[in-house]
């Protein structure tokens, strides 16, 4: 148990004692020194798996300590008051234990009349909801209301969540859960908050409010732990760093300091995937097979009460195209996909077409499945966490959230390949939820590649990865993809990191397509006669209003004429 200590020593706000934590049988941060002294400002980096959010829990009591103490010195400190009264910690964890709470099954969120006796936003935002009272409980809150809803004000504008405050938890996106978990933490008004990969899946303007935020919380003395495996969402505000590896802290000491270790250098490269050889099979691959459509969307129109998800959405995607699908949060990047594999019941009646077909009936929907794989935030908080490694990579043969089907010996020999391949051999009969994060979204990736489907869907594969993980999956998806002469939809909010099969950019923005373009790409250069890179990397608009852009061919030869027309100039 961590034990407190009142009494103020000196000037330091939390120390650790010659500490280890006992973890799955296993001891980690031996002989761990660490103290914070008031007026820092800490963020902790280092790689997946390097136990950076196992020690949070340290932190937050909830991890055991093999040897040592950790003191913490709040001011006015109570004698009765334990650290989850004071600390707030904030995680993807804590997501997932939400979303399992208000969502029985992972389709549940397209499934409104299951889920009817959810909590809605303002339910879940109130202050009897953020002091966790009991509904028995006799007196009144132990905050003054006023402020509370002062807060709750100010907190909910900031992050744009104020047209949330009616809808339910479960049918929320990814994005916008994640802001109104961060809010109801905010609400708490701790002690101490510590932020463990806060802006994963955020897009660009959500990451720029919440780092004015932290900025503001920061200035107005609140002691703050970020946790990131991205030295550039490091707030200006930081002062100090921790940097982590193998379960162990090996450099602490002023941000300029630390920054200058190899290991913090490393993490900091760009993780775009850019090789030659992935951008010569773009040539090669992207003008196969034009004719064969494998997803055709038709003035696609889907609602949520009275506000529309999707609104008019016409699309078509062919044979040997990798599109990249980008937008805000809330934009309805997830509600696509979930029309694509057939997790949403709205699938059967509206116009939509896979692979040539339209789902009516259960088990054509069910045919369609078998040719498509997917990896999506909404899977990854679903799956359970008792199944070993290799049997969550092997229910990829079946589309199945857990392993009920018997595998052949070839097949479980083919999970074992993609483990290998993703470094994570040693790995295949450790659980599932023993993993970090970072790689538990490796193994869901070799779950989605096994089987080597048609139609490849990820959808923001690279949240929570560090660079060297990054570089690996955009790699790994790159060589599929040239290998299998599959076709991929990959959902981003990071432009820098895609494939670099993508050819084509989809870009939906309050549920309506906002841009439809093709990508040019680094192979198709050389065909372009002495033109300059920089004139023809560019993304070039379609023709609008979600119907396809006109084939590669029909384009180099626009863009020849063009040249030829400037060298006669």
């Amino acid at each position: 148990m961590v034990e407190l200590i009142a009494k103020k020593i000196d000037d330091a706000l939390l120390v650790l004692n010659d500490i280890a934590i006992r973890w799955n049988g296993r001891i980690a941060f031996p002989r761990t020194r660490w103290t914070w002294r008031r007026g820092e400002q800490w963020a902790m980096l280092g790689p997946n798996g390097s136990g950076k959010s196992l020690l949070a829990l340290a932190l937050c009591d909830q991890a055991p300590l093999q040897r040592g103490e950790i003191h913490w010195h709040f001011d006015g400190l109570e004698a009765d008051v334990i650290p989850e009264q004071s600390i707030a910690l904030l995680s993807p964890q804590t997501q997932r234990d939400l979303v399992v709470t208000e969502s029985s099954f992972y389709q549940s969120r397209w499934h409104s009349g299951i889920s009817e006796g959810c909590r809605t936003v303002a339910q879940f935002l109130s202050q009897a909801s953020v002091e966790d009272r009991n509904p028995f409980e006799v007196g009144g809150y132990r905050g003054d209301p006023r402020r509370f809803r002062e807060n709750r004000r100010r907190f909910s504008r900031r992050l744009g969540i104020e047209d949330l405050f009616r809808r339910q938890l479960a049918v929320l996106s990814n994005g916008e859960q994640r802001k109104v978990i961060l809010v109801h933490t905010l609400l708490r008004s701790p002690r101490l908050l510590i932020l463990d990969d806060p802006f994963g899946g955020f897009d660009h303007a959500t990451r720029a409010c919440l780092q004015r935020v932290i900025q503001r919380l920061m200035r107005a003395g609140l002691p703050m732990l970020l946790i990131t495996n991205r030295p550039d969402e490091l707030p200006p505000g930081t002062t100090h760093l921790l940097l982590v590896r193998n379960q162990r802290i090996i450099a602490q000491g002023t941000r300029r300091a630390v920054l200058k270790h190899p290991l913090a250098r490393k993490l900091g490269l760009p993780s775009a995937s850019s090789s030659s050889s992935s951008f010569s099979f773009s040539k090669n691959h992207a003008g196969i097979g034009r004719a064969t459509s494998l997803i055709e969307l038709n003035h696609v129109t889907v609602r949520l009460g009275s506000k529309r998800i999707l609104d008019d959405v016409t699309w078509t995607m062919r044979r040997g195209e990798n599109w990249a699908l980008l937008g805000p949060n809330g934009s309805g990047k997830t509600t696509l996909l979930s029309l694509i594999q057939g997790d949403n019941p709205q699938a059967y009646v509206l116009d939509l077409r896979l692979f040539g077909v339209r789902p009516e009936t259960t088990a054509t929907l069910w045919r369609l499945r078998r040719k498509m794989s997917w990896l999506s935030p909404e899977l990854h908080l679903h799956y359970p966490a008792g199944w070993s490694c290799l049997e969550v990579v092997c229910s990829g043969f079946f589309n199945q959230i857990g392993l009920y089907e018997p595998c052949t010996f070839r097949q479980r020999a083919t999970a074992r390949g993609w483990l290998h391949r993703l470094g994570l051999a040693h790995r295949a009969k450790q659980s599932f939820g023993e993993l970090s994060l970072g790689d538990q979204r490796l193994v869901l990736l070799a779950r989605a590649v096994v089987k080597k489907p048609k139609l490849l869907v990820l959808d923001e594969p690279c949240q929570g990865l560090d660079v060297a993980h990054r570089r690996s999956l955009l790699a790994t998806v790159d060589r599929l993809i040239g290998q299998t002469r599959a076709s991929l939809i990959f959902v981003t909010h990071h432009a820098r990191e895609m494939p670099a099969c993508i050819s084509q950019v989809l870009e939906l923005k309050s549920g309506r397509i906002h841009r439809s373009r093709q990508k040019w790409v680094k192979g198709l250069l050389p065909r372009l006669g002495n033109a300059q890179p920089s004139r023809h990397r560019r993304l070039l608009v379609g023709t609008g209003g979600g119907q396809p852009a006109p084939s590669q061919p029909r384009l180099l030869r626009r863009r020849r004429k063009r040249v030829a027309g400037d060298d006669r100039i």
